[in-house]
């Protein structure tokens, strides 16, 4: 069965139908949204699985941008367009008159022209951005130019391509711009930014203030300095400062210490010492659990993508010479979290081997383990290629959970000796 069997088989059905004769209405006016009638439970189910969000009531207005990201992040990959004429068995007819189609090529030279002066007209996302800005950015002709030259500053200061090397706030890069709060969540300058972000680290759209605050992070831009963190337990600090004695003395009581950009700003230029061994790993309990143990090794969690915060601390200490020790889930977002890390100067993967993730499916079997599906694509291990391989083969991700006690056994070792200038976790009855 081809892909076109498949979407008529998977979309075809009487309780879609009225979706997708309004949305090839909608497209074909040039509308940004339309009003859909949900006659019963079973389209209100049917629509919402489509769209992505509950349905509630008869009726409800759909996004033609959002309906489209929804079908494009399907397991079909096609927009909206393509599962029109797949389901109707003809093209959509965009309105092409001419004065349609002269708007169209002006709007497009503008992003062009402003994208071309900053060196990003010919980068992969460019002409996928400036057809969904023409198509759904609701950007009114009148402010097309001038938002034109502000999103392409703004996406001109950009980590687009590779991770951040440093950090700028929200507001001092819209203050490039002329006005420091035209990045703010709901402006058009925002929206549109956003969506280039989106498409040039190829993510969803983000769709709430979580996913909005990740993507900005990503392209190495803070919304403040206090609400990013990164989780830290026994950093072996080598300063007589206050503010590394406080760090210390968390530990010294037993607790885990979170750090914020405005901590780390705050901090001594030296950290710990040169050679020092830290553990990173993805998920908290992991930390929680050296906690629980007393261990004396280091041990920083990065909570899923590494934050701003967490980003800022793993680059301090391997300018102080520490050696990163990363372990992730062996999930496909797992992979991608350790080759960001793995990209730093001096961290190596830390049972993330192909033999380490095959000895945890032996042990998840002998101990008669659950373990989740692994969804999603395939994602390269330059330290060790047969991964990915033996990874797709299995068909299992394996979370830090499942190998704790491995994790555990190896930080263990080092209890026996402080690490230099740390405090000592105490030990509890």
């Amino acid at each position: 069965m081809g892909v076109a069997d498949e979407v008529r088989a998977a979309w075809g059905g009487a309780a879609l139908r009225g979706l997708w004769a309004r949305a090839r209405e909608a497209l074909e006016a040039g509308e940004r949204t339309f009003r859909l009638e949900l006659p019963d439970a079973q389209a209100q189910r049917a629509v919402g699985e489509v769209y992505g969000r509950p349905m509630l009531g008869h009726g409800t207005r759909i996004s033609v941008s959002r309906l489209d990201d929804a079908v494009r992040g399907s397991r079909f990959g096609l927009g909206l367009p393509e599962v029109l004429e797949i389901l109707h068995g003809r093209p959509v007819q965009r309105g092409g008159t001419t004065a349609r189609d002269e708007h169209r090529e002006r709007s497009g030279g503008t992003l062009r022209a402003a994208l071309e002066r900053r060196g990003l007209a010919q980068a992969a996302w460019a002409e996928p951005w400036i057809q969904w800005v023409h198509q759904y950015g609701r950007v009114d002709d009148a402010e097309l130019a001038r938002i034109a030259e502000r999103a392409a500053d703004v996406l001109a200061h950009l980590a687009l391509a590779e991770p951040p090397q440093e950090w700028t706030s929200r507001s001092s890069l819209a203050a490039r711009t002329g006005d420091a709060a035209e990045l703010d969540n709901g402006t058009t300058l925002s929206r549109v930014v956003l969506r280039a972000a989106a498409l040039a680290h190829g993510v969803d759209a983000p769709s709430n203030e979580r996913e909005r605050r990740a993507l900005w992070e990503r392209c190495g831009v803070t919304l403040d300095a206090v609400s990013a963190t990164v989780l830290c337990w026994a950093l072996p600090l080598v300063g007589a400062d206050a503010w590394s004695r406080g760090v210390r003395q968390r530990t010294a009581l037993g607790l885990p210490t979170h750090l914020t950009l405005l901590d780390l700003r705050t901090a001594p230029a030296r950290l710990v010492e040169a050679g020092t061994d830290i553990a990173v790993c993805e998920h908290p309990r992991v930390l929680e659990a050296a906690v629980a143990e007393h261990l004396a090794h280091p041990v920083v969690c990065v909570a899923g993508l590494p934050s701003t915060a967490a980003r800022m601390l793993l680059r301090r200490l391997v300018d102080d010479g520490a050696r990163l020790h990363v372990h992730c889930d062996f999930d496909w977002p797992g992979v991608t979290i350790a080759r960001t890390l793995l990209e730093l100067r001096d961290a190596r993967p830390w049972r993330m081997a192909a033999a380490d993730y095959r000895e945890a499916l032996d042990r998840a079997a002998a101990q008669r383990t659950d373990l989740p599906n692994l969804v999603g694509s395939p994602v390269d291990t330059p330290w060790d290629p047969e991964l990915p391989v033996l990874m797709s083969t299995a068909a299992r991700a394996v979370e830090e959970e499942t190998v704790l006690s491995v994790l555990l056994a190896d930080l263990r070792k080092r209890t026996e000796a402080d690490p230099p200038g740390s405090a000592r976790p105490p030990k509890r009855p």
